[in-house]
């Protein structure tokens, strides 16, 4: 945990600012000072990314942990569900007197929905049926699903982008000093607190839940699993929906945060957030979780410092470099034992 920390220092101080008076906020501000405030400012916005980074780190987690396989169409299917959402929300805006808030939680349920159905659907068609052949035909079949995918969208949409009208977006002043704000949109507040709840969710379903210690023990040595009496057909269907939904949940968040999806967006997002599972540990939900926080950093902090057009490369650079020191993952030990794989 010693990546989540430090991203997680910031919210003191934000409930600080939304629970105190005013006077009292800008009293515990000044301290802080405009550089202060600034950094700050940097770490909520991190938290907020590597929320929902964490939840498509964890989905390459959940197949990964059964099948010693790496699934590379995750980043297609968020994208899936992006368009989804955007559909969703325009649909039902146009259509339904449901206000704005039951609009956006039913688009993204819809998308949600649908991005499981579909996941579901390919997993079982082509990674199923890969699960006991060599890890490259895996990689090559899920490349393939991937491109499948997005030109499908492409096609569909005329290569176009989507875009969403702002959305609760009036900012909330948490913290001021010195003429310099901490603030956060509704719409942002939401994501966060939605992106952390499904995350801790997951971590304490593989944790503390009789479905977490069966897929633990599927991940130790599938075989043997099977020899033991677990029906494995039943915990991969579950598997399979489960990381799904996941990227599903992601993808709708991505789309509401940044107001717009393209076709082509699901490799570099694909990329980015396998590179931070691994950084995290690929036999960890946990420290999937805390690879997302770690690359919604790395992000956050170059685009404040630095200029945007290298993010990109400094990210992957950095992440290649933390996998090279750290080849088995930040929170998994390169010795352990069986038992130890949450």
């Amino acid at each position: 945990m010693r990546i989540v920390r430090p991203l997680l220092a910031v919210l003191p101080v934000v409930l600080t600012g939304v629970l105190l008076p005013t006077s009292a906020a800008v009293a515990a501000a000044d301290g802080w000072g405009k550089s202060g405030l600034y950094v700050l400012q940097q770490c909520l916005n991190a938290v907020q990314v590597g929320a929902f980074y964490g939840l498509l780190a964890a989905a390459y987690v959940l197949i990964y942990g059964i099948c010693n396989r790496i699934n590379l169409a995750f980043g297609a299917l968020a994208m899936w569900a992006g368009y989804m959402t955007v559909a969703g929300v325009t649909i039902l805006a146009a259509l339904s007197p449901l206000g704005l808030a039951a609009t956006i939680v039913f688009a993204a349920l819809y998308a949600i929905a649908g991005t499981a159905v579909l996941g579901y659907g390919v997993q079982h068609s082509v990674v199923l049926p890969l699960i006991r052949a060599s890890s490259l035909a895996m990689l090559i079949a899920t490349v393939g699903l991937a491109i499948t995918l997005e030109e499908v969208v492409r096609l569909a949409r005329d290569s176009r982008e989507r875009w969403l009208q702002p959305l609760l977006g009036d900012p909330i002043r948490l913290l001021e000093a010195d003429g310099f704000s901490i603030t956060i949109t509704p719409m942002r507040a939401v994501i966060l607190v939605a992106s952390l709840v499904l995350s801790a969710a997951l971590i304490g379903l593989v944790s503390r839940h009789r479905f977490g210690r069966i897929w633990r023990a599927c991940s130790q040595d599938l075989g043997m699993a099977e020899l033991c009496g677990i029906n494995i057909n039943v915990v991969l269907a579950v598997v399979f929906l489960l990381s799904a939904s996941y990227a599903g949940a992601a993808g709708a968040i991505i789309a509401l945060y940044y107001g717009n999806v393209s076709f082509y967006m699901g490799t570099v997002l694909g990329l980015k957030t396998l590179l931070a599972a691994v950084v995290g540990g690929l036999g960890s939900v946990t420290g999937a979780v805390a690879g997302g926080f770690l690359l919604g950093a790395l992000e956050s902090f170059w685009s404040a410092y630095f200029s945007g057009d290298y993010r990109d490369v400094a990210v992957f650079g950095v992440l290649m470099g933390l996998m090279i020191w750290r080849p088995n993952g930040l929170l998994t030990p390169t010795t352990r034992p069986d038992h130890d794989r949450g």
